[in-house]
């Protein structure tokens, strides 16, 4: 079975040796035959001015791998996206309009004017987009938070948009431009409400999702087992594999990164009548065909890659 690792990231002052090195080494842990490397220019209160080029680089040091750029807030979207495609990358990675603590920073959701002529140019081109929107509701109160969220500032109050308006600045934006070519990271955070999940992917037929872990995704969908696992055979065509791994993969990086690869291939491939527990938590296994597994390993991203018109 072929697979991709369709959600990786770049992270600052890193060498580009060294991060070759871990993805390599990370393939070779995981039987996979590439990575999609998506490129961040902010984090946190830094600046990684780079981020592009290396991404690009790296992209060419790993055979079966793609990049997808970063937009730098200094030049107009749909302008720099026409440049970033010509210059070999192969879609484009939204964050700052979407995650609420960058959207603070940023302040410029997805259905902002700014983001106007870049959507429409990535309609009409197909454009593949992979966006960050939202983060698990749970974030919303501090006394239901994960212990990662709390520490990384994922944790929002008042102050902050709330969890449904993400929600409906997605709709917003699949309103306007139907036939975006767009996979939304994390299940879209709708791992307690498939149906809303389904119901996007049967209105807008470019639309996916990857299934990258947040690891409460893989809990909530093992608490209604049979309800995952026909959302799971409906659209495996349009569902995407990632582990949402840092090119630093040493220490308790790569325990956490084996941590979420076995979370995931248990869920998706596990038999069916077991249960396993994770940090306390079950996962229920829906054990799907060899077909659904290889789309959702490889075929779908490669579909989404390959929509672009060039």
């Amino acid at each position: 079975m072929k697979r991709l690792d369709f959600h990786v990231h770049m992270k600052q002052g890193l060498s580009l040796d060294r991060a070759e090195y871990y993805f390599r080494d990370m393939c070779e842990r995981h039987g996979y035959d590439g990575v999609a490397i998506m490129s961040l220019y902010y984090n946190y209160d830094s600046i990684f001015h780079e981020c592009n080029e290396l991404a690009l680089k790296l992209k060419e040091r790993l055979d079966g791998s793609y990049a997808f750029a970063a937009l730098l807030p200094d030049e107009d979207f749909a302008v720099q996206a026409k440049r970033l495609m010509a210059s070999g990358f192969d879609g484009i990675k939204l964050i700052r309009g979407g995650k609420p603590n960058h959207h603070r920073v940023f302040g410029h959701a997805y259905d902002s004017l700014v983001y106007d002529e870049f959507f429409s140019l990535a309609e009409q081109e197909q454009i593949p987009i992979l966006m960050h929107n939202n983060d698990p509701i749970v974030n919303w109160d501090i006394e239901k938070a994960p212990k990662r969220a709390i520490e990384r500032g994922w944790v929002y109050d008042y102050t902050y948009p709330s969890h449904e308006y993400f929600n409906s600045v997605l709709h917003s934006v699949l309103e306007k431009y139907p036939m975006l070519n767009i996979a939304i990271a994390h299940l879209g955070f709708f791992s307690e409400d498939l149906e809303r999940a389904r119901a996007l992917l049967k209105s807008y037929p470019n639309l996916k999702f990857d299934i990258t872990p947040a690891l409460n995704i893989y809990f909530e969908m093992s608490e209604q087992r049979e309800r995952s696992k026909k959302f799971f055979e409906e659209f495996s065509d349009r569902l995407i594999f990632g582990s949402d791994a840092d090119n630093e993969l040493v220490g308790f990086a790569r325990e956490y990164n084996d941590k979420k690869n076995l979370i995931t291939s248990t869920f998706l491939s596990g038999k069916s009548d077991s249960e396993h527990i994770f940090d306390g938590k079950i996962i229920r296994p829906i054990e799907l065909d060899r077909g659904i597994l290889d789309n959702l390993y490889y075929n779908s991203a490669k579909n989404f890659i390959s929509a672009y018109k060039k």
